[in-house]
């Protein structure tokens, strides 16, 4: 099964995702039988040439407009991580800055040494929810 719709101009698409079978063993038991997920897999990718002439066809924007926006997006949104904010982006969702770190026996021995990883978050918004919603999936022949 394969879906295509695409039009630009109302901003409504439709793809199908495509997933293939992905065999898992019980690591608690080795005996188990072999059990099959569903582990999605893309078809492809767009990169930032391709993303800002996209967003140029939706506005009046040129895609050197666009293209520019998006790099200084990137670098404010970066900034204000590194300032210890969250970043939200209305419908698109939200970023944050998470860390990973080791215990103390107190809370006042916790130091900034107790940290050892830092990583961002990023929690979908209603747009990015509703299209979750929506999407259509197809076992792609391996």
């Amino acid at each position: 099964m394969f879906i295509f719709t695409y039009c630009v101009n109302l901003n409504f698409y439709t793809m199908s995702i495509p997933f293939i079978a992905v065999g898992k063993t019980n690591p608690t038991d080795s005996q188990a039988s072999m059990l099959y997920y569903p582990r999605a897999t893309q078809s492809g990718e767009i990169d930032l040439d391709a993303l800002a002439e996209q967003v140029s066809l939706n506005c009046t924007a040129t895609p050197a407009d666009c293209y520019a926006v998006i790099i200084s997006l990137v670098h404010v949104v970066s900034n204000a991580l590194k300032d210890g904010n969250i970043v939200r982006l209305g419908a698109m969702g939200s970023f944050q800055v998470s860390v990973k770190g080791t215990a103390s026996s107190s809370p006042e021995a916790v130091n900034q040494n107790n940290i050892k990883s830092a990583s961002i978050i990023f929690r979908p918004g209603v747009k990015f929810k509703k299209m979750l919603g929506e999407l259509v999936f197809y076992k792609k022949k391996v």
